[in-house]
């Protein structure tokens, strides 16, 4: 019996929705998995929005919208799933103007037929995006919140074992550990506990990516344990952020920009020609790879000439390289139209802040299995031990230690993403962008908060170097008022001592003239007379006593 199809309209009425609601849009407004209509839109020759079109729409920057080729009035019948037996030169037909200006498209759903349950098993269900998006909601709604218990001032929540099997199959195991307040670490460990099956890695990136993931296995029988009871922490990963991140430091509209554009990002597709300063950074960890094999074959050791190795080489491995380098590009592409640029050590700079990020790649411990040198030497060393001689024992390792493919991207020192049982950073592309964001406002307080504290120690260097100057100016005139005034005491001592000489009787010429001499020299030692000295000049009343000290001079022949 022929499949029905599930839309027929006309190409011209299929391209204006694409291009009014997106490709995603149209699948999700017929319950179409996303990877089946594409293919077929693509078959019709119907054109698509090209990658950064809706996020440069929502900017009200200029787009370009690709014309659609060929007849507006062909029909297209689109299926749920693609039939095994259709060719393209069948999957239009030219319907009469007339009828198709008279009629509205023809939507149809196809609707299985019903079996008798009794008669054929029930398969394994397979789980897609379209039956997942259904399904969710109603298992949701039947379930409601998760039933808790207080003791003691302490909340703790009842974890059913079928329900929970329910809800981890729903949601990830992320969103199930916000519903009961606790970690995904949590959920994952009462899983394990009471025997429940969870998504294996990838589960969540290939739903939303609308391909067939994993099967969903039966919950299987357990007598023991139906029920378990745990506090809740109020903790949710720090990987998991908030059900709507405040972004309080942008503007209404750019918040609501921002988190749309955080919703709507997909990973490019393989075959996308990456952004230029990530193909430039790949290639410059190819060749430094490269010259690093060259230096350990020439017994040189790592690379010695100074430079800095890319970022991407020595914590990854080349097996990750693309993958890490499709990350860093399905992000730029994202947040370029936002206004941010990447620079060529793959720095986001976002509102003028640069935003450094790390990622590396886990490694797993193995068995060492011996080279052919090292069994050389074992060898050696079993004989020597064997016939009575010498050989030290080799020194090997026991473990090797081998990158696994489980990636974790760093912002900053901010937070940090990483590859689980659950999700893959694939999965976590907007909670980053967000996070990168918040980093930028944090650099950007910690910027604004270490420049106020730098001009406050600036403002409090120069106070006390002003306060030392204008001290040490004040130490400089003390000294000078001092040793100016044991200048004038000396000199009013000189004076006093004159004066007695004076008194006496009968002095003799020779004392006069002394006197006179004395006088004299009070004057050149007096700084409120300041009298020249035919000797010894203008005397500097205001310099220490070891500076004015009298010296005799010596002859400059030696005696």
């Amino acid at each position: 019996m022929p499949r029905t199809p599930t839309i027929e309209m006309t190409r011209k009425q299929l391209y204006d929705e694409v291009w009014e609601i997106s490709v995603a849009g149209v699948a999700k407004k017929y319950n179409i998995e996303y990877g089946q209509l594409i293919k077929q839109v693509k078959e019709a020759d119907i054109p698509i929005p090209p990658s950064g079109y809706w996020t440069k729409l929502s900017f009200g920057k200029p787009t370009e919208k690709i014309m659609l080729p060929g007849s507006e009035d062909t029909i297209v019948s689109i299926y749920s799933v693609i039939p095994a037996t259709r060719r393209r030169k069948n999957l239009g037909k030219t319907a009469p103007k007339n009828s198709i200006e008279k009629e509205s498209p023809k939507i149809s759903v196809a609707v299985p037929l019903k079996t008798d349950e009794s008669d054929s098993p029930k398969p394994d269900k397979v789980v897609t995006a379209s039956n997942v998006a259904a399904d969710n909601a109603q298992i949701l709604q039947q379930l409601g919140e998760p039933k808790t218990m207080t003791q003691y001032g302490q909340t703790y929540n009842i974890y059913d074992r079928e329900i929970l099997y329910k809800e981890v199959w729903a949601l990830p195991v992320t969103e199930v550990a916000k519903k009961y307040k606790v970690s995904d670490v949590a959920i994952h460990k009462i899983c394990k506990s009471l025997k429940i099956p969870t998504p294996p890695m990838g589960y969540w990136a290939k739903v939303r990516a609308g391909k067939q993931a994993a099967k969903q296995p039966p919950l299987p029988e357990n007598d023991k344990i139906k029920q378990k009871t745990g506090p809740q922490t109020g903790f949710t990963s720090p990987h998991a952020p908030a059900d709507t991140p405040s972004l309080d430091f942008l503007g209404e509209e750019d918040r609501a920009i921002l988190l749309a554009v955080a919703t709507q990002i997909q990973m490019t597709s393989d075959n996308d020609k990456m952004h230029t300063k990530i193909v430039t950074h790949r290639q410059a960890v190819l060749a430094w790879d490269k010259d690093d094999k060259v230096a350990h074959r020439n017994w040189r050791g790592n690379r010695t000439d100074g430079k800095t190795p890319p970022l991407l080489w020595g914590s990854i491995s080349l097996d990750s390289l693309s993958r890490a380098c499709r990350i860093f590009d399905t992000l730029i592409r994202a947040m370029e139209p936002l206004g941010c640029t990447l620079t060529a050590d793959l720095k986001f700079i976002v509102r003028g802040e640069t935003i450094p990020i790390s990622i590396s790649e886990s490694q797993s411990k193995i068995d060492h299995l011996l080279t052919k040198d090292e069994q050389r030497e074992m060898l050696i060393y079993q004989d020597a031990q064997k016939h009575g001689g010498y050989a030290s024992k080799p020194n090997i390792r026991k473990y090797d230690y081998v990158y696994n493919g489980k990636l974790c991207f760093g912002i900053a020192n901010y937070k940090s993403f990483s590859d689980s049982k659950t999700n893959l950073l694939e999965d976590r592309l907007g909670d980053i962008l967000i996070s990168i964001y918040e980093a930028a406002e944090r650099i950007y307080v910690q910027r604004l908060a270490a420049e106020e504290a730098e001009r406050k120690r600036q403002e409090e260097k120069a106070r006390k170097e002003a306060r030392r100057e204008r001290y040490n100016v004040e130490v400089q005139r003390t000294n000078a008022l001092m040793n100016a005034a044991e200048d004038f005491n000396t000199a009013c001592k000189i004076r006093a001592y004159v004066a007695s000489v004076e008194t006496q009787d009968n002095l003799t010429a020779e004392a006069r003239s002394w006197v006179e001499w004395a006088k004299q020299k009070a004057d050149w030692l007096d700084p409120t007379v300041a009298r020249d000295d035919e000797f010894f000049g203008t005397r500097e009343h205001e310099e220490d006593a070891d500076h004015k000290k009298l010296k005799e001079s010596y002859s400059s022949y030696g005696w």
